[in-house]
């Protein structure tokens, strides 16, 4: 590391905390024996999922932004679907 230079932190935890919760929903799914701890784990996985989804569609969606011709003066619409 460069002095000066500081670990992000918040970055990489960004990036990682999907893989984390669904792994973790998926060991604790496996786990679970009563109500509770089931549906915590089923809550995690869906937290897991659902940032996953969103990070997909919105990479796809600017992708498709950025392909697209410029039209001066008009403003993307936000993703519907």
């Amino acid at each position: 590391m460069l002095p000066g230079e500081t670990m992000d932190l918040e970055f990489y935890w960004y990036e990682v905390s999907p893989f984390v919760y669904t792994v973790a929903g998926g060991f604790f799914l496996g786990r679970a024996d009563a109500a509770l701890p089931i549906m915590s784990a089923l809550l995690l996985l869906t937290a897991g999922g659902t940032i996953l989804f969103l990070r997909r569609t919105h990479a796809l969606r600017m992708r498709e932004l950025a392909d697209a011709p410029s039209r001066a003066g008009v403003r993307p619409t936000p993703a519907k679907g």
